[in-house]
């Protein structure tokens, strides 16, 4: 359940705070989350992979059409890539990335403060 709470939070966040701040500030959530939220690396890594990836792919297509690929064209022919559609999947690839590792990042910052638990099962006091 965290999991998915996790993926909506995230995505929906992303989706509104791109569209008024700099790129680089989708760091911020999934980073608050790491430390609010306690899971493994691979689940942290992959809700803020999916959130952001599927919230920058709906967003870049909304500016895709409103814009009537006038940018992207442009960019296409300096970076040599063959379509539109692969330079949105790029970007939201890359998105995903910077947020999966910033999770991650609050995870294990987590983790150094947090003391550890005896894993023995038994005890001879």
């Amino acid at each position: 359940m965290n999991f998915i709470l996790r993926i909506l939070i995230t995505g929906i966040s992303t989706y509104y705070i791109s569209s008024f701040f700099p790129w680089w500030s989708i760091i911020f959530i999934p980073f608050i989350l790491g430390l609010i939220f306690d899971d493994n690396y691979i689940s942290h890594f992959l809700s803020s992979f999916i959130g952001v990836s599927v919230s920058w792919f709906f967003l870049l297509l909304g500016m895709e059409y409103q814009t009537e690929a006038i940018l992207s064209s442009k960019i296409i022919q300096i970076l040599n890539i063959n379509s539109t559609n692969s330079l949105i999947i790029i970007s939201a690839v890359i998105g995903g990335i910077v947020s999966g590792l910033s999770s991650i990042t609050a995870l294990a910052l987590v983790n150094i403060f947090r003391k550890k638990k005896d894993k023995r099962d038994y005890r001879f006091n």
